[in-house]
């Protein structure tokens, strides 16, 4: 009750930042422990509606019936929007090399969901959900969330790999490890002098889980620049 009321009062000081930012990485966590694997008709979507349909039903903050409440959750909410005076990040895809890139005459990135102030929240949100690691779709999701032209305070990435079978093991491990570290260093090459610094908090969790619902989870060091083998601890 307390945590509602002070959610719903929602004021820019950092008590009730810090709430927020536990709340949403609570369940993200809890997300990340307990979804199923339940074959190829799992996309990323599931995995949003899945997200908001936790955080709804404990906290209320996104009501577009109820004039008084004031709006923090913002689904698809775009670094750039001429309407709404959001200009932020800016992205283009190379048509030769598919690659995305940071780019000032670009179009928005759209963030999976925001949460605080419409225009300038303190959270971003990137969900990804594949059978198997998709290295552009995991650097574009870094690109934004590592940009300091974006206005978070608080980042987090949950990346889902699905496999149809085991765990990736040995020499698979390995190269999976690698793709995960070399998809944060491209990223961070790839916005240069516009990466941010380390006053914005970053929560980049990836999880692999097999048919029979066994999972591996890791998680971004800061201090290396790295992920390791374990699961996020608060």
């Amino acid at each position: 009750i307390i945590l509602l009321y002070k959610i719903r009062g929602w004021e820019e000081d950092i008590m009730n930042k810090e709430i927020l930012k536990e709340i949403v990485l609570h369940i993200v966590l809890d997300l990340a422990q307990s979804i199923k694997n339940h074959g190829g008709m799992l996309n990323e979507r599931y995995l949003h509606h899945d997200f908001t349909h936790q955080l709804q039903n404990k906290y209320d903050l996104l009501n577009l019936t109820n004039e008084k409440t004031k709006i923090i959750l913002h689904p698809e909410w775009p670094t750039y929007k001429k309407q709404t005076d959001l200009k932020y990040g800016r992205y283009k895809k190379n048509k030769e090399t598919k690659q995305y890139l940071p780019d000032e005459k670009g179009t928005a990135g759209f963030i999976d969901f925001a949460i605080g102030d419409y225009k300038a929240p303190y959270i971003g949100i990137e969900f990804l959900m594949s059978f198997g690691w998709s290295s552009e779709d995991a650097i574009f999701d870094f690109i934004k969330l590592l940009d300091k032209q974006n206005p978070f305070g608080v980042a987090i990435s949950l990346i889902v790999i699905l496999r149809d079978n085991k765990l990736t093991k040995n020499k698979d491990l390995e190269n999976l490890e690698k793709a995960m570290n070399m998809a944060y260093e491209e990223a961070l090459s790839r916005l240069g002098d516009n990466a941010c610094d380390a006053s914005r908090e970053l929560y980049f969790i990836v999880v692999e889980i097999d048919k029979n619902n066994k999972r591996q989870f890791w998680h971004l060091e800061r201090n290396n620049n790295a992920f390791i083998k374990e699961l996020l601890k608060l």
